[in-house]
């Protein structure tokens, strides 16, 4: 199901397209020409991206990645709207279109970072926090995906596998469904604390833009430390609850499945964060120190 998925993601739009001007070049001359000429100025967009980025004066280093694009453009639409011309040596009928998806995605998206990164090294104070949050509300959205696919996809597998493997002895699974039901909330967990960290997160950068030295702005960065705190002991908890219930009731279950973490990026995050608010506190001790000296 995964694998269907992202085929299907990696290959847009280009398997459309290069169906869509195939069918336009087999319509007769004209549509051939036509064909020809959209094929030229799509596969061009890039170049005409990067003619336009110079014009205007904000012509970066990492656009140097545009004429690439657009090669690769023309390779990619080429062999999808000829489908039969590259064969990729492993199985499968759609292997060599998601080899060319991820090429060009590959080397898109590394584009895209290159682009931001160099943005944010030119960018103000005032533009950075506006990116932080854009970027913290984005990953707010792809956490609740995560909650969305794990719920109603990774469940329904997991419960049709399980299904299907004792589908013959049929024996009581009412403890086993509990348990993946369990193990469901399990994994939810942190991403949906996640949501409220990040949620906390982009309250603190506003309080900060606001006025840094502020109580409110310490009071945000505490709070923030405060949920960062708890949210890492309860995902710890969690996890080594569920492995020790498993432990408890191994011989009813039909399936089992036991995960050790360790979660050594969010322990680096609440250091991070604790750090921070010791630098707002230092500024502000610092900031009333300077104006009752005034």
């Amino acid at each position: 199901m995964y694998s269907n998925l992202y085929s299907i993601i990696i290959t847009f739009p280009f398997e459309q397209l290069g169906w869509g001007l195939r069918k336009l070049s087999l319509s007769g001359a004209a549509g051939n020409i036509a064909a020809i000429i959209l094929y030229v100025l799509i596969c061009l967009l890039p170049c005409l991206f990067l003619f336009l980025l110079k014009r205007s004066g904000k012509l970066l280093k990492a656009d140097c990645f545009l004429p690439i694009l657009s090669i690769l453009l023309f390779a990619v639409v080429y062999y999808m709207i000829n489908p039969g011309l590259f064969r990729a040596g492993l199985p499968g009928m759609g292997t060599g279109k998601m080899l060319l998806g991820s090429s060009f995605y590959s080397v898109f998206f590394g584009y895209v970072v290159l682009r931001l990164l160099e943005t944010f090294s030119l960018a103000e104070e005032r533009h950075l926090h506006i990116w932080l949050k854009s970027l913290l509300a984005v990953i707010i959205i792809l956490f609740f995906y995560a909650i969305l696919a794990e719920c109603f996809e990774a469940l329904t597998v997991s419960i049709r596998n399980l299904r299907e493997i004792n589908s013959y002895s049929e024996p009581d699974m009412t403890i086993t469904h509990a348990f993946i039901v369990l193990q469901c909330i399990t994994n939810t967990l942190p991403y949906a604390l996640a949501v409220f960290i990040l949620a906390a997160s982009i309250r603190s950068l506003n309080a900060l833009i606001f006025n840094r030295y502020s109580d409110a702005s310490v009071t945000a960065v505490e709070r923030l430390a405060s949920l960062c705190k708890k949210s890492l002991v309860i995902s710890v908890l969690s996890n080594a609850g569920f492995n020790i219930l498993q432990l408890i009731f191994h011989k009813e279950l039909l399936q089992i499945n036991m995960t050790v973490s360790i979660p050594v990026f969010s322990i680096a995050f609440v250091l991070a964060v604790l750090l921070t608010v010791n630098y707002v506190r230092e500024n502000q001790k610092l900031k009333q120190d300077n104006d009752l000296f005034i």
